[in-house]
Protein backbone atom coordinates (compact mmCIF):
# COMPACT_ATOMS: atom_id res chain seq x y z
CA UNK A 1 0.00 0.00 0.00
CA UNK A 2 2.17 2.72 -1.18
CA UNK A 3 0.71 5.51 1.38
CA UNK A 4 -2.91 5.22 1.90
CA UNK A 5 -5.30 2.03 2.18
CA UNK A 6 -4.97 0.28 -1.01
CA UNK A 7 -8.08 -1.85 -0.48
CA UNK A 8 -6.70 -4.51 -3.08
CA UNK A 9 -8.71 -3.71 -6.29
CA UNK A 10 -8.50 -5.59 -9.33
CA UNK A 11 -6.19 -3.64 -10.82
CA UNK A 12 -4.41 -2.32 -7.79
CA UNK A 13 -5.68 -1.91 -4.89
CA UNK A 14 -6.52 -2.16 -1.17
CA UNK A 15 -7.64 0.36 0.82
CA UNK A 16 -3.85 1.22 1.53
CA UNK A 17 -1.33 2.14 -1.09
CA UNK A 18 -1.10 1.17 -4.60
CA UNK A 19 -1.72 -2.63 -5.07
CA UNK A 20 -3.60 -3.74 -7.57
CA UNK A 21 -3.30 -7.67 -7.50
CA UNK A 22 -3.99 -10.58 -10.12
CA UNK A 23 -3.73 -11.49 -13.24
CA UNK A 24 -6.42 -9.08 -14.99
CA UNK A 25 -5.35 -6.78 -12.88
CA UNK A 26 -4.28 -4.46 -15.70
CA UNK A 27 -8.41 -4.22 -17.18
CA UNK A 28 -9.57 -3.70 -13.65
CA UNK A 29 -10.73 -0.03 -12.15
CA UNK A 30 -8.37 0.92 -8.77
CA UNK A 31 -10.02 2.79 -5.66
CA UNK A 32 -8.35 6.12 -5.34
CA UNK A 33 -8.39 7.60 -1.89
CA UNK A 34 -6.48 10.82 -1.43
CA UNK A 35 -4.97 10.21 -5.53
CA UNK A 36 -3.53 6.65 -3.70
CA UNK A 37 -4.96 3.83 -5.05
CA UNK A 38 -5.38 1.10 -1.66
CA UNK A 39 -4.62 -2.47 -1.46
CA UNK A 40 -5.71 -4.88 1.38
CA UNK A 41 -3.63 -7.24 3.20
CA UNK A 42 -4.28 -10.27 5.15
CA UNK A 43 -2.90 -12.88 6.84
CA UNK A 44 -3.26 -15.51 9.11
CA UNK A 45 -2.45 -18.50 10.53
CA UNK A 46 -4.02 -21.96 12.35
CA UNK A 47 -2.49 -24.29 14.94
CA UNK A 48 -3.75 -28.18 14.46
CA UNK A 49 -2.02 -31.36 14.17
CA UNK A 50 0.89 -32.03 11.73
CA UNK A 51 0.36 -33.70 8.05
CA UNK A 52 2.20 -33.01 4.98
CA UNK A 53 5.61 -32.36 4.13
CA UNK A 54 7.01 -29.47 2.58
CA UNK A 55 10.30 -28.46 2.50
CA UNK A 56 11.19 -24.61 1.32
CA UNK A 57 13.82 -23.98 -1.48
CA UNK A 58 17.14 -23.11 0.26
CA UNK A 59 15.26 -21.67 2.89
CA UNK A 60 14.08 -22.82 6.48
CA UNK A 61 13.07 -26.53 6.91
CA UNK A 62 9.10 -26.57 6.46
CA UNK A 63 8.91 -29.96 6.81
CA UNK A 64 5.90 -31.82 8.92
CA UNK A 65 5.86 -35.01 11.26
CA UNK A 66 3.40 -36.93 12.97
CA UNK A 67 4.19 -35.61 15.70
CA UNK A 68 0.38 -34.01 17.14
CA UNK A 69 0.12 -30.73 18.54
CA UNK A 70 -2.06 -31.61 21.60
CA UNK A 71 -0.16 -29.11 23.80
CA UNK A 72 1.13 -26.14 21.34
CA UNK A 73 -1.96 -24.16 22.14
CA UNK A 74 -1.08 -23.74 25.62
CA UNK A 75 2.21 -22.19 25.13
CA UNK A 76 0.05 -19.43 23.45
CA UNK A 77 -0.86 -16.03 25.18
CA UNK A 78 -4.95 -16.37 24.82
CA UNK A 79 -4.85 -12.76 22.55
CA UNK A 80 -3.19 -15.00 20.17
CA UNK A 81 -6.26 -17.09 19.12
CA UNK A 82 -8.47 -14.89 17.19
CA UNK A 83 -8.39 -13.15 14.03
CA UNK A 84 -7.43 -9.83 13.87
CA UNK A 85 -8.32 -6.82 11.02
CA UNK A 86 -7.31 -3.72 9.96
CA UNK A 87 -10.15 -1.42 9.12
CA UNK A 88 -9.68 1.75 7.19
CA UNK A 89 -11.14 5.22 8.76
CA UNK A 90 -13.25 6.14 5.37
CA UNK A 91 -14.70 9.64 6.26
CA UNK A 92 -10.62 10.19 6.93
CA UNK A 93 -8.59 8.30 4.50
CA UNK A 94 -5.39 9.58 5.71
CA UNK A 95 -5.61 8.18 9.20
CA UNK A 96 -4.08 5.21 9.46
CA UNK A 97 -7.38 3.04 10.99
CA UNK A 98 -7.98 0.77 13.53
CA UNK A 99 -7.52 -2.53 14.94
CA UNK A 100 -10.28 -4.89 15.28
CA UNK A 101 -10.63 -8.31 16.50
CA UNK A 102 -12.73 -10.96 14.24
CA UNK A 103 -14.71 -13.43 16.42
CA UNK A 104 -15.24 -16.14 14.02
CA UNK A 105 -17.52 -18.42 15.97
CA UNK A 106 -20.26 -15.21 16.40
CA UNK A 107 -19.05 -13.46 13.46
CA UNK A 108 -18.90 -10.05 15.43
CA UNK A 109 -16.04 -7.66 15.45
CA UNK A 110 -14.69 -5.81 18.68
CA UNK A 111 -13.06 -2.57 18.47
CA UNK A 112 -9.24 -2.49 20.09
CA UNK A 113 -7.89 0.69 19.48
CA UNK A 114 -6.31 3.28 16.91
CA UNK A 115 -3.36 2.66 14.68
CA UNK A 116 -0.72 5.59 15.11
CA UNK A 117 2.28 4.08 13.77
CA UNK A 118 5.45 6.88 12.98
CA UNK A 119 5.17 6.76 9.34
CA UNK A 120 4.80 9.91 6.88
CA UNK A 121 1.44 11.47 6.34
CA UNK A 122 -1.01 9.43 4.09
CA UNK A 123 1.20 6.39 4.68
CA UNK A 124 -1.48 3.69 5.64
CA UNK A 125 -1.03 -0.09 6.81
CA UNK A 126 -1.07 -1.93 3.30
CA UNK A 127 -0.86 -6.03 5.00
CA UNK A 128 -1.11 -7.94 8.50
CA UNK A 129 0.43 -11.08 9.91
CA UNK A 130 0.02 -12.23 13.75
CA UNK A 131 2.99 -14.29 15.39
CA UNK A 132 2.38 -16.67 18.28
CA UNK A 133 3.51 -14.00 20.63
CA UNK A 134 0.29 -12.43 19.64
CA UNK A 135 2.08 -9.42 18.04
CA UNK A 136 0.80 -8.07 14.60
CA UNK A 137 3.25 -7.33 12.22
CA UNK A 138 2.15 -4.55 9.81
CA UNK A 139 3.27 -3.71 6.62
CA UNK A 140 2.69 0.27 5.82
CA UNK A 141 2.14 1.73 2.46
CA UNK A 142 5.39 3.18 3.06
CA UNK A 143 7.37 -0.38 3.43
CA UNK A 144 7.90 -0.11 6.86
CA UNK A 145 7.33 -2.96 8.87
CA UNK A 146 5.78 -2.29 12.59
CA UNK A 147 4.97 -4.58 15.41
CA UNK A 148 1.98 -3.63 16.91
CA UNK A 149 -0.12 -4.91 19.69
CA UNK A 150 -2.86 -7.07 19.61
CA UNK A 151 -4.24 -5.67 22.81
CA UNK A 152 -4.14 -1.89 22.73
CA UNK A 153 -2.83 -1.26 18.95
CA UNK A 154 0.01 0.33 20.35
CA UNK A 155 2.72 0.66 17.51
CA UNK A 156 6.62 -0.41 17.81
CA UNK A 157 9.47 0.39 14.89
CA UNK A 158 11.64 -2.11 13.77
CA UNK A 159 14.62 -2.54 11.98
CA UNK A 160 13.11 -3.83 8.69
CA UNK A 161 14.94 -2.02 5.49
CA UNK A 162 12.26 -1.33 2.95
CA UNK A 163 12.48 -2.68 -0.58
CA UNK A 164 14.69 -5.27 0.10
CA UNK A 165 15.64 -7.58 -3.61
CA UNK A 166 12.53 -5.47 -4.47
CA UNK A 167 10.00 -6.26 -2.34
CA UNK A 168 8.49 -2.82 -1.78
CA UNK A 169 4.67 -3.74 -0.61
CA UNK A 170 3.65 -7.67 -0.21
CA UNK A 171 1.08 -9.53 1.12
CA UNK A 172 2.48 -11.91 4.07
CA UNK A 173 1.48 -15.08 6.85
CA UNK A 174 3.61 -16.69 9.46
CA UNK A 175 3.82 -20.41 8.69
CA UNK A 176 4.67 -23.23 11.23
CA UNK A 177 7.64 -25.00 9.70
CA UNK A 178 6.60 -28.58 11.10
CA UNK A 179 3.14 -29.01 12.42
CA UNK A 180 3.41 -29.86 16.39
CA UNK A 181 6.69 -27.52 16.82
CA UNK A 182 6.25 -23.56 17.70
CA UNK A 183 9.27 -22.37 14.92
CA UNK A 184 7.60 -20.29 12.15
CA UNK A 185 8.07 -18.33 9.11
CA UNK A 186 7.22 -15.52 7.34
CA UNK A 187 6.60 -15.38 3.90
CA UNK A 188 5.71 -12.50 1.51
CA UNK A 189 4.53 -12.24 -2.07
CA UNK A 190 4.37 -8.69 -3.61
CA UNK A 191 6.98 -6.65 -5.68
CA UNK A 192 7.34 -3.33 -7.13
CA UNK A 193 4.60 -0.52 -6.32
CA UNK A 194 5.15 0.58 -9.57
CA UNK A 195 4.90 -3.22 -11.52
CA UNK A 196 1.47 -3.91 -9.67
CA UNK A 197 -1.34 -5.09 -11.94
CA UNK A 198 1.21 -5.52 -14.68
CA UNK A 199 5.20 -7.24 -13.36
CA UNK A 200 6.04 -9.80 -12.43
CA UNK A 201 5.10 -10.39 -8.52
CA UNK A 202 7.91 -12.15 -6.60
CA UNK A 203 8.01 -14.58 -3.79
CA UNK A 204 9.92 -15.16 -0.50
CA UNK A 205 10.23 -14.75 3.34
CA UNK A 206 11.82 -12.82 5.76
CA UNK A 207 14.08 -13.78 8.42
CA UNK A 208 12.85 -12.41 11.34
CA UNK A 209 16.20 -12.80 13.54
CA UNK A 210 17.74 -10.38 10.92
CA UNK A 211 14.57 -9.09 9.32
CA UNK A 212 16.26 -9.95 5.94
CA UNK A 213 14.31 -10.96 2.74
CA UNK A 214 15.11 -13.75 0.93
CA UNK A 215 13.73 -13.96 -2.62
CA UNK A 216 12.70 -17.40 -3.63
CA UNK A 217 11.01 -17.18 -6.86
CA UNK A 218 7.69 -16.09 -8.75
CA UNK A 219 4.08 -16.30 -7.44
CA UNK A 220 0.98 -16.67 -9.90
CA UNK A 221 -0.74 -13.16 -8.85
CA UNK A 222 -0.60 -10.82 -6.18
CA UNK A 223 -2.12 -12.24 -3.00
CA UNK A 224 -2.69 -12.32 0.36
CA UNK A 225 -1.70 -15.15 2.11
CA UNK A 226 -2.02 -17.09 5.76
CA UNK A 227 -0.09 -20.04 6.66
CA UNK A 228 -1.64 -23.11 9.04
CA UNK A 229 0.22 -25.08 12.09
CA UNK A 230 -0.07 -27.93 9.45
CA UNK A 231 2.88 -25.76 7.91
CA UNK A 232 1.04 -25.14 5.04
CA UNK A 233 0.41 -21.62 2.94
CA UNK A 234 -2.58 -20.68 1.49
CA UNK A 235 -3.53 -17.44 -0.59
CA UNK A 236 -6.61 -15.58 -1.23
CA UNK A 237 -6.05 -14.12 -5.62
CA UNK A 238 -9.27 -11.63 -5.56
CA UNK A 239 -8.40 -10.88 -9.18
CA UNK A 240 -8.23 -14.11 -11.50
CA UNK A 241 -11.24 -15.82 -13.43
CA UNK A 242 -12.53 -16.51 -11.63
CA UNK A 243 -11.22 -15.70 -7.72
CA UNK A 244 -9.66 -18.32 -5.78
CA UNK A 245 -8.59 -19.31 -2.81
CA UNK A 246 -5.27 -21.40 -3.43
CA UNK A 247 -2.52 -23.69 -1.01
CA UNK A 248 0.74 -22.57 -2.55
CA UNK A 249 4.18 -24.83 -2.18
CA UNK A 250 6.19 -22.57 0.55
CA UNK A 251 9.45 -24.11 -1.14
CA UNK A 252 8.78 -22.83 -4.96
CA UNK A 253 5.62 -20.53 -4.41
CA UNK A 254 3.62 -23.05 -7.13
CA UNK A 255 0.01 -23.52 -6.02
CA UNK A 256 -0.71 -26.98 -5.24
CA UNK A 257 -4.97 -26.62 -5.26
CA UNK A 258 -7.37 -23.91 -5.65
CA UNK A 259 -11.17 -23.20 -4.41
CA UNK A 260 -12.75 -21.10 -6.87
CA UNK A 261 -14.82 -18.10 -5.56
CA UNK A 262 -17.76 -16.53 -6.88
CA UNK A 263 -17.59 -12.54 -6.31
CA UNK A 264 -19.18 -9.77 -7.91
CA UNK A 265 -17.90 -6.74 -9.82
CA UNK A 266 -14.14 -5.62 -9.54
CA UNK A 267 -12.06 -5.72 -5.80
CA UNK A 268 -12.50 -2.30 -4.04
CA UNK A 269 -10.77 -4.21 -0.80
CA UNK A 270 -9.87 -7.55 0.67
CA UNK A 271 -8.28 -9.43 3.42
CA UNK A 272 -8.02 -13.37 4.04
CA UNK A 273 -7.05 -15.40 7.37
CA UNK A 274 -7.39 -18.87 8.51
CA UNK A 275 -9.26 -19.91 11.83
CA UNK A 276 -10.82 -23.25 12.60
CA UNK A 277 -9.81 -25.24 9.73
CA UNK A 278 -11.29 -22.79 7.15
CA UNK A 279 -10.74 -19.44 5.68
CA UNK A 280 -12.19 -16.07 5.79
CA UNK A 281 -12.48 -13.93 2.93
CA UNK A 282 -13.02 -10.22 3.65
CA UNK A 283 -14.38 -8.49 0.48
CA UNK A 284 -15.73 -5.15 -0.75
CA UNK A 285 -16.68 -5.08 -4.42
CA UNK A 286 -16.71 -1.01 -5.86
CA UNK A 287 -20.38 -1.49 -5.82
CA UNK A 288 -20.78 -3.00 -2.68
CA UNK A 289 -22.21 -0.33 0.43
CA UNK A 290 -19.22 -2.67 2.81
CA UNK A 291 -17.20 -5.37 3.33
CA UNK A 292 -18.61 -8.84 2.85
CA UNK A 293 -17.62 -12.01 4.52
CA UNK A 294 -17.36 -14.89 2.88
CA UNK A 295 -16.49 -18.58 4.84
CA UNK A 296 -14.68 -21.13 2.61
CA UNK A 297 -14.46 -24.64 3.87
CA UNK A 298 -11.10 -26.99 2.39
CA UNK A 299 -12.63 -29.99 3.33
CA UNK A 300 -15.55 -29.56 0.63
CA UNK A 301 -14.50 -26.53 -0.99
CA UNK A 302 -17.65 -25.21 -0.48
CA UNK A 303 -17.50 -21.33 -0.07
CA UNK A 304 -20.60 -19.17 1.47
CA UNK A 305 -21.42 -15.42 2.42
CA UNK A 306 -21.75 -15.62 6.20
CA UNK A 307 -22.17 -11.49 6.31
CA UNK A 308 -23.63 -9.69 3.65
CA UNK A 309 -22.87 -6.12 4.90
CA UNK A 310 -20.21 -5.50 8.02
CA UNK A 311 -20.76 -1.91 8.26
CA UNK A 312 -16.83 -1.83 7.98
CA UNK A 313 -14.19 -1.56 5.35
CA UNK A 314 -11.63 -4.05 6.01
CA UNK A 315 -8.48 -3.90 4.14
CA UNK A 316 -6.18 -6.22 5.97
CA UNK A 317 -6.47 -9.03 7.94
CA UNK A 318 -3.91 -11.78 10.43
CA UNK A 319 -3.85 -14.25 12.69
CA UNK A 320 -0.98 -16.64 14.22
CA UNK A 321 -0.62 -20.58 14.22
CA UNK A 322 -2.18 -20.57 17.55
CA UNK A 323 -5.77 -20.34 16.05
CA UNK A 324 -7.28 -23.44 16.27
CA UNK A 325 -7.65 -25.94 13.60
CA UNK A 326 -10.76 -27.68 14.07
CA UNK A 327 -14.24 -25.22 14.38
CA UNK A 328 -15.58 -26.34 17.55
Amino acid sequence: MKTRYLARSLACCTLLGLVACGDDAADEKPLVINNVTNNTSNNTVNNGTSNNTTVTNGGPNNTTSNNTANNLNDQCPEEARPVYVVEADVENPENQGKLVRFDAKTLSFTDIGQLNCPVGNGDTPFSMSVDRNATAWVLYSSGDLFKVSTTDASCQSTSFQPGQRGFDVFGMGFVLNRAGFPEETLYIAGGSEADIGSGEPRFGYITLSTLQVTDVGTIGGWPEMSGTANAELWAFFPNTAPPRVAQVSPATGAEIRSIPIELDGDANAWAFAHWGGRFWVFYKGFDDASTRVFEVNPADDSVKEVIQDTGRYIVGAGVSTCAPTIFL
